[in-house]
């Protein structure tokens, strides 16, 4: 029976623009957020804010003011939350421990249980609530990213890749050929086995965000039930506006199964979707309607 996969430190990223002379500045640009985020939530770090939070919030209730980042990454988490009518739930961060502990699966506690003020950044949590911030804050940080060399540089693409998640911004056709273009350095990442030409005509018909859950690589919790989500799905590749809404519709498609491919059209997103049957060596793949075809290379 698969377990859950206890929270993971963010991941470092990879970046690329197509002008040369920027790309030593946008290596600096993902380094810096990187750093900002493992001091907001990685888990491995007793002193990060997450984990502090965490720690507190196991026997008590918080009512606390957060830093902006971890304020900026728990906001997405909500909003991930409320596009998948609590399917990416980010209050399952107790689900793994308990497992490891040997305790019986208990359902999340839901973010009903979390109120964030954006403008003061004050934070109340009840008891017993323990988040789980890594996936988000992996496409969060892609956006991020992206959006902070947007602005420096307006007239210039950039595509930022971190964990799951990937984000793409800059004017559309240059960001449409940049992703493209020959891969990242780094082999891993969700590009991998997304041909070039349906990245360049997702980006083109103005998906910025793309996100990838593989069932090999970590296993989901249920929020319903706290205990690993089966799927039929190995692999799931969702594309959306931005990477946090990518990697949200990505995560509860993989929970939701058979009802994931008409789900993530229904909510104006595009998906791939590669899964075998049990005992099969066979595998099968479907798509949304909108997913590029063979027609678009």
């Amino acid at each position: 029976m698969p377990t859950p996969t206890p929270p993971r430190a963010p991941d470092a990223g990879a970046v690329r623009t197509p002008a040369p002379d920027l790309q030593a500045e946008a290596l600096r640009l993902a380094e810096r957020v990187h750093r900002e985020v493992v001091r907001a939530v990685a888990p491995e770090r007793i002193d990060s804010e997450l984990s502090l939070l965490n720690r507190f919030a196991e026997h008590e209730d918080v009512d606390v003011v957060v830093g902006p980042v971890l304020a900026e990454i728990i906001a997405a988490a909500l909003l991930a939350a409320r596009l998948t009518s609590g399917l990416a739930d980010p209050t399952t961060g107790a689900a793994a421990w308990r497992d490891l502990d040997g305790l019986a699966p208990h359902p999340a506690p839901g973010i009903g249980r979390v109120e964030l003020d954006a403008s003061t950044r004050r934070l109340r949590m009840g008891r017993g609530t323990v988040l789980d911030l890594g996936p988000v804050a992996d496409a969060w940080a892609a956006d991020r990213t992206v959006q902070l060399f947007a602005e420096a540089h307006p007239g210039h693409a950039l595509v930022a890749e971190v964990g799951g998640a990937w984000a793409v911004g800059g004017p559309p056709a240059e960001a449409a050929a940049l992703v493209g273009a020959a891969p990242t350095a780094r082999p891993a990442g969700p590009r991998t086995g997304v041909e070039p030409w349906v990245r360049e005509a997702l980006v083109e018909r103005g998906r910025r965000g793309l996100a990838v859950v593989a069932g090999h690589g970590s296993v989901l919790v249920n929020p319903a039930t706290g205990a690993a989500a089966a799927s039929p799905w190995d692999r799931v590749v969702v594309a959306a506006r931005t990477a946090v809404e990518a990697q949200a519709y990505a995560r509860a498609a993989h929970l939701l199964g058979r009802d994931a491919p008409g789900w993530v059209a229904a909510c104006g997103a595009e998906g791939e979707f590669t899964g075998s049957r049990p005992g099969s060596t066979l595998r099968r793949r479907l798509r949304t309607p909108g997913w590029p075809g063979r027609a678009a290379a």
